[in-house]
């Protein structure tokens, strides 16, 4: 839901639009092209071997397909599928085999038509540990893709999942005519090949590109669907940070900005001729207590820790109103976020009890609680270049201390960080996920996935165990609301993450343009029926 003043904000520009506000320009605008201003790294248009973030996802999807492509409709129920490079699909009785059916219209730019056994090549890199693909564990329950002829492909399952169509679609389809001249153990050494043997079957082709700076995207004049795209090039050109975006929107030239902060988008939100859009994703932002450490092995403590911090205050200090405060790794724009649960409140009196309760007192009179001789002092780590998250360590810090804790705010790069909280060899650490709309949530709280894995607070509990197992058994993810809700509730109260936010997203962009559409799967959504008006 976007928070009032959002709303204001958005209404006030809006109304500069129609009232004409502004200077028009006397140089005519070209209307077969538009320049899009994001923070982004395209090193490869390999997506097995580039960054796992949204923005390099959402460019890579205008050049390659999937055979399903997710939709946004998760707020009603379990999100559903439209197709892509399939036509359709139907499972078999038993839904341990998926049969799909290309398009026969789809084709590469080279003009070779798309192939079940580019559907074959795809999956075979995606799980070949040479290529180590981050989301390879997706397609653990796919024991085979056999193809059946050049435009039918079955896919062999496991077992009768509810994640079985997001296993099947995860990952795009690459050109095995193209690639398979690279063995996959080269692939991550030269990422730059990919780009001089590049064939897509998107809407886009890559015209041009500088490195760290512009990509250009071109019309892909072999596209299946008549009259798309509309616009005949797309400029992509990267930025620093939020404020440089902003600038270059407000210089003219920029026409679409996403990734907005909530500062920046506060300078676009009344400029003529701008509109400003506000919008649910699927991330929140969480502290990970790491259960392995003395300070945090008890669930009355991290209720303490929850009572001791004013997550509310920072959503409006930090967020300006553009997020609200979180309560479930379930966030509450998902069809099967438990809405009986309350964030925990903010009261430090409350929080001071707790603690006492759980054995943390100021023995030694240093102002600084302790138990059994340990004093409450940890490391509270958080990515580098993540300014909110950083600001947020600076008031939990405050927070904590006024309840005798002494939790010290530290920057790490985010590649170490990550690794250090895989190993759980950290304290507590600031994060963010996108949540997996499968609702899976085995990778984050269930105990095998602790060694190693993104079960960061190293948290165990036999019931969440079944629980998540109940739920990943299930063929229809709605028969699983009742093991959600109670999962929900059982984290709720254990705390071995505290959520702190759920954020909306920003973009801004020129109000002559139409079916500028962005949403939480991608910022560049539709970016083939954006248009001039």
């Amino acid at each position: 839901m976007i928070p009032v003043v959002a709303m204001r904000l958005l209404a006030a520009a809006g109304l500069a639009a129609m009232l004409g506000w502004g200077c028009a320009s006397d140089i005519p605008r070209d209307t077969t092209r538009l320049t899009v201003g994001m923070r982004f790294e395209y090193p490869t248009p390999n997506e097995l071997i580039g960054p796992a973030t949204l923005t390099y996802s959402a460019i890579g999807n205008q050049f390659f397909l999937p055979l399903m492509a997710e939709r946004p409709d998760f707020r009603d129920g379990p999100p559903t599928w439209a197709p892509a490079l399939a036509a359709d699909w139907e499972f078999s009785e038993d839904r341990l085999r998926l049969t799909a059916r290309l398009r026969p219209d789809a084709v590469w730019s080279d003009g070779e038509p798309v192939t079940a056994e580019d559907v074959r090549f795809s999956w075979l890199a995606q799980t070949d540990a040479n290529v180590a693909w981050d989301y390879s564990f997706s397609k653990e329950s796919i024991a085979d893709v056999e193809v059946v002829d050049a435009a039918t492909v079955r896919f062999h399952l496991d077992a009768a999942l509810p994640t079985a169509l997001a296993d099947v679609s995860t990952g795009l389809i690459l050109p095995k005519h193209a690639w398979e001249q690279r063995p996959f153990a080269e692939w991550r050494s030269d990422p730059g090949w990919f780009f001089e043997n590049l064939v897509t079957s998107g809407p886009f082709l890559l015209e041009n590109r500088t490195p760290g700076q512009e990509l250009v995207l071109g019309r892909n004049p072999n596209y299946f669907e008549d009259g798309l795209p509309r616009l005949e090039r797309i400029i992509l050109r990267s930025a620093t940070d939020s404020a440089a975006l902003t600038n270059l929107l407000l210089s003219g030239e920029v026409d679409v900005v996403s990734g907005l902060g909530a500062t920046d988008a506060q300078r676009i939100a009344n400029r003529p001729g701008l509109r400003l859009i506000a919008y649910p994703n699927r991330q929140f932002t969480f502290v990970s207590w790491n259960t392995r450490r003395p300070w945090f092995q008890d669930a009355e403590t991290r209720r303490a820790l929850a009572m001791a911090i004013d997550r509310q205050a920072m959503v409006d200090t930090i967020w300006h109103g553009y997020a609200e405060v979180g309560n479930s790794p379930i966030i509450s724009s998902v069809w099967a976020h438990n809405a009986g649960l309350e964030p925990w409140r903010y009261d430090p009196p409350a929080a001071r009890d707790a603690l006492a309760a759980a054995g943390w007192t100021d023995g030694d009179g240093d102002g600084i609680l302790d138990r059994d001789g340990v004093p409450f002092r940890f490391e509270l780590a958080t990515f580098a270049g993540a300014p909110a998250r950083w600001d947020a360590m600076q008031m939990i810090q405050a927070d904590l201390r006024a309840v005798g804790i002494d939790a010290q705010p530290r920057r790490v790069e985010p590649g170490a960080l990550i690794q250090r909280m895989r190993d759980k060899d950290f304290d507590a650490a600031a994060s963010a996920f996108a949540i997996d709309t499968s609702l899976d949530l085995r990778y984050a709280f269930h105990s095998q996935s602790i060694p190693g894995g993104d079960n960061y607070a190293a948290y165990g509990n036999p019931e969440v165990d079944r629980l998540l197992d109940s739920f990943a058994a299930r063929p229809d993810p709605s028969a699983g609301l009742e093991d959600l809700h109670r999962l929900q509730r059982i984290l709720h109260d254990d705390q071995p993450m505290l959520v702190l936010w759920e954020p909306l997203s920003l973009a801004a962009f020129d109000v002559e343009l139409e079916s500028v559409a962005p949403n939480a799967l991608s910022p560049l959504a539709n970016l083939q029926e954006w248009a001039w008006r």
